[in-house]
């Protein structure tokens, strides 16, 4: 039989644990961090590509006074990669040669690499969504190459997307971007925006084997079993529309391959969507695979 020392004491822990697990209940978790859960990565990394793109969730604009054809007309001022290029290292890398033009703006100096990495994705989320940001302007992204227009301003994506879409693009950033100097080296010389680039090292340490079984499963059946003919050795429609075969896109531009391999080729005929959240081994394997001009010849 309990004391009635040892009574009380077992009704005070009894009363101290139901006591917490209510303040637990009702300690709402960080919703920022609940939202990022409930992010769609893949969505994100399209929305990166081509936000307006049909593969996206987008249909319209958040702000009903912006006009979605003034975005889609000046297409390159409202996508990311534009600005910030596929492994978002802006002019310091892949993009170091591509200057504005009428179509297209400077591209950023910002590394969104390094401070992806630094950054909370509350502050993440702040960045994209930039209220007060500039507007949805035709006269703002008539020339990129008239600074005086503000094409290179970050537009107001508040006015653009809901707030579910930011996260998507928020999950993409913080899980979902690659570092790509595991996956090629690159050589730049000179400065932006006529600097040049080379790579080499394609797929460096990964399994030239498994890259060919990744590619025979994901990309074949379009691309041709060696990325360039059908199997009557006739260079395939698809490969001349993309003006390489896979071997040569994978060895001249593999910061755009690393992106589309997974995301997909927006607006493709046929659909090219892209593997999904694949691992960076599939991709550097798969890239290995590439780098071979014998069995993945140019066209």
């Amino acid at each position: 039989m309990r004391s009635n020392k040892n009574i009380v004491y077992y009704v005070l822990i009894t009363f101290l644990l139901v006591g917490l697990g209510s303040c637990n209940k009702n300690n709402d978790p960080n919703p920022d961090q609940v939202a990022f859960n409930a992010a769609d990565l893949v969505n994100g990394g399209r929305m990166y590509d081509k936000f307006w793109a049909s593969e996206t969730t987008f249909t319209t604009p958040s702000d009903p006074s912006v006009s979605l054809t003034d975005i889609s007309s000046y297409g390159d001022f409202y996508r990311c990669k534009a600005c910030h290029a596929w492994e978002q290292k802006g002019t310091m890398e892949s993009y170091i040669d591509r200057g504005p033009t009428t179509t297209r703006p400077n591209v950023s100096s910002f590394d969104l690499r390094a401070s992806i990495a630094s950054s909370t994705i509350r502050q993440l989320f702040d960045a994209v969504k930039h209220d007060g940001g500039a507007a949805v302007d035709v006269a703002r992204t008539a020339d990129g190459t008239n600074t005086s227009l503000g094409g290179d301003n970050m537009p107001d994506y508040g006015k653009i997307l809901t707030d579910e879409q930011i996260w998507d693009l928020v999950k993409f950033l913080k899980n979902g971007t690659f570092d790509t100097s595991l996956l090629y080296d690159i050589q730049t010389t000179g400065t932006y925006p006529t600097g040049s680039r080379t790579f080499s090292n394609v797929g460096k340490d990964g399994n030239a084997v498994a890259g060919k079984a990744f590619y025979d499963t994901n990309c074949a059946s379009c691309h041709g079993n060696n990325g360039r003919d059908d199997d009557q050795g006739a260079v395939l429609q698809i490969n001349l529309n993309i003006g390489k075969s896979m071997g040569q896109f994978a060895r001249d531009k593999p910061y755009e391959l690393q992106h589309k391999a997974r995301f997909g080729n927006l607006g493709s005929t046929p659909a090219m969507l892209g593997t999904g959240d694949v691992s960076i081994t599939d991709i550097k394997n798969m890239m290995k695979a590439l780098s071979d001009p014998t069995a993945y010849p140019s066209l």
